[in-house]
């Protein structure tokens, strides 16, 4: 179906008129004439209404920087970590599951009696869009569009398809930035008081789990915020605090995007805990594909989604029914 100038127009304008109904700080910040500026929250906020501007105005940015990675390989990530496989000529990636997901429930069920009656497992709360971000969602898109065909926006508007907040910063590793926990400081300091190459996920799980007083939501988000920080960084592999990080994938050589395979395995486990199975499993899926095209093929980043997802809907079930309890 073709759509006139004219009817694009009104729509734009329908949009430009609806939004004087939505509050005036989300408003606001959303149309603020601003070049990229980079939002950090100071503090858990639950509910944040800027946050969801500002949220909103980067989403819009990514489709460019897509559309310009595909012709350029503009991502240092990608760059860094295939220079750093094919240096080698004998390495190859792996190609069966690198996740023992029957082992990793107990070791997880293990670190939650060890707690236990200090510290008792809840699912905890979602981050999720403030009431004016949910109403904007409605014509949001039209908005922007209207906006960017007067020249009062820059970035042409991103389809948000009334996906959560959680999802998107997922999906653009920004948890970090939009939904903070508070503990992210003192997980990081508890990582590099490791050996490096000796902590495993079910201890880092702890470590969380601890922080975050058996918050289950929380202590996997604490996990993802500090593992994805900045995901896209060059010198990412370099860090001290990935260093500390066993290593997780079925490689020939520990060369594979070690980095990677711990943060996707988080993420999307925190996901499922949160989604029906069928929702979880087909995210993973598709953010293979997205990775395939983005960053080339890796077997291993395939299977640690997928069975990342079916761990996080197994140990939500263990915890709502208790079988944590048992050894």
């Amino acid at each position: 179906m073709t759509v006139c100038g004219k009817c694009l127009a009104g729509l734009a304008a329908l949009a430009l008129v609806s939004c004087g109904t939505t509050g005036t700080v989300f408003r606001q910040t959303l149309e603020r004439d601003y070049s990229i500026v980079r939002y950090q929250q100071s503090q858990v906020m639950m509910v944040d209404e800027v946050g969801d501007a500002m949220l909103i105005r980067q989403l819009d940015t990514i489709p460019i920087k897509i559309f310009d990675h595909l012709f350029h390989r503009s991502l240092p990530q990608a760059v860094s970590d295939r220079d750093r496989q094919t240096a080698d000529p004998d390495f190859r990636i792996g190609k069966t599951n690198p996740l023992d997901n029957d082992l990793l429930l107990n070791q997880f069920a293990e670190v939650i009696r060890r707690h236990t009656p200090d510290i008792w497992p809840v699912m905890g709360e979602e981050h999720v869009w403030s009431p004016d971000a949910k109403k904007y969602m409605r014509y949001g898109y039209w908005h922007r569009l209207g906006r960017r065909l007067s020249g009062k926006q820059e970035d042409f508007p991103c389809p948000l398809f009334m996906h959560s907040k959680l999802l998107l910063c997922l999906a653009c590793g920004w948890t970090s930035r939009y939904c903070v926990t508070g503990t992210e400081e003192a997980l990081m300091e508890r990582i590099l008081s490791y050996p490096d190459r000796s902590l495993q996920l079910h201890q880092l799980f702890e470590d969380s789990y601890v922080l975050n007083g058996g918050d289950i939501y929380m202590a996997l988000l604490t996990c993802e915020n500090v593992l994805a920080g900045q995901p896209h960084r060059t010198e990412r592999a370099d860090d001290p605090m990935q260093r500390k990080l066993a290593y997780i994938r079925n490689d020939s050589k520990p060369l594979g995007d070690n980095y990677g395979a711990w943060y996707h395995f988080f993420g999307i486990a925190l996901y499922a805990m949160l989604r029906p199975r069928i929702v979880s499993t087909a995210v993973a899926n598709f953010e293979s594909t997205g990775s395939f095209f983005m960053e080339g093929p890796d077997r291993q980043e395939t299977l640690i989604n997928y069975y990342g997802a079916l761990f996080g809907h197994r140990f939500k079930k263990m915890i709502r029914d208790g079988s944590w309890r048992m050894p």
